[in-house]
């Protein structure tokens, strides 16, 4: 029995002595990209147009959640790279998630007047809109991703704007289109019974989640509670 125990007490030695191992490793990592940064500030004192450099500090700082200072390095990638919409992208996305909501729409502004065929700067214009509560603005962003790019998560994602503004007629038909290009998207239905009910209209729901039962019964089960409760 005492030799049972023994082993027991070994193995939990051998486990603890590998977590400490792990945090030991991932300590040092982090101290190794410390360094590495306060270094590389010190080389972009000196060498203004490092690119690697300065996108280094933008992940570091992003890493840490410091996004002042992740915009602060990404102006800087702009400055070297003004006529690159990828860098003026990433510019507002840092504005963005420090909460400069303003300066992040100028800087996704520019990324889609640089290039006019890529979706994804209208596809955080609208994502920063419909955090502002700016949801005309947001629909028209959509409007311009489905140009660019063609499908129906833009069309789920005016229905929702649409809902939200309580249009909900323009909503339904938003959620009508997405039906009938892809007959099995669950989500479409479940927003429409969600949409039915808030306009009063209990048996259209009801047929929404005969054909989300088909589907999806998570979803069908959630709007079920909403129809019943």
């Amino acid at each position: 029995m005492r030799l049972k125990k023994h082993r027991y007490l070994k193995i939990e030695l051998w486990v603890l002595v590998f977590v400490v191992c792990i945090l030991v490793v991932k300590s040092a990592i982090m101290d190794i990209d410390s360094v590495k940064a306060g270094v590389l500030k010190q080389v972009v004192k000196i060498d203004r147009d490092n690119v690697e450099a300065y996108r280094f500090l933008v992940a570091h700082y992003d890493h840490l959640n410091d996004f002042e200072k992740a915009a602060k390095f990404q102006k800087q990638l702009v400055q070297i790279e003004p006529n690159e919409p990828t860098t003026w992208k990433n510019l507002g996305d840092e504005y963005a998630s420090g909460g400069h909501y303003e300066e992040a729409i100028m800087a996704y502004n520019k990324a889609a007047q640089l290039d006019p065929n890529w979706p994804w700067p209208q596809i955080c214009l609208a994502f920063t809109y419909q955090d502002l509560g700016r949801y005309e603005e947001a629909i028209e962003a959509y409007k311009q991703v489905i140009k660019l790019s063609p499908n129906v998560v833009g069309l789920l994602l005016i229905g929702q704007a649409y809902s939200k503004m309580g249009r909900y007629e323009e909503a339904v038909d938003a959620y009508k289109q997405v039906v009938n290009a892809e007959p099995n998207r669950a989500q479409a239905y479940y927003n429409l019974g969600e949409l039915y009910l808030k306009m009063g209209n209990k048996d259209s729901a009801l047929e929404e989640y005969k054909i989300l039962k088909t589907l999806d019964e998570g979803l069908a089960n959630k709007l079920s509670n909403l129809i019943y409760k």
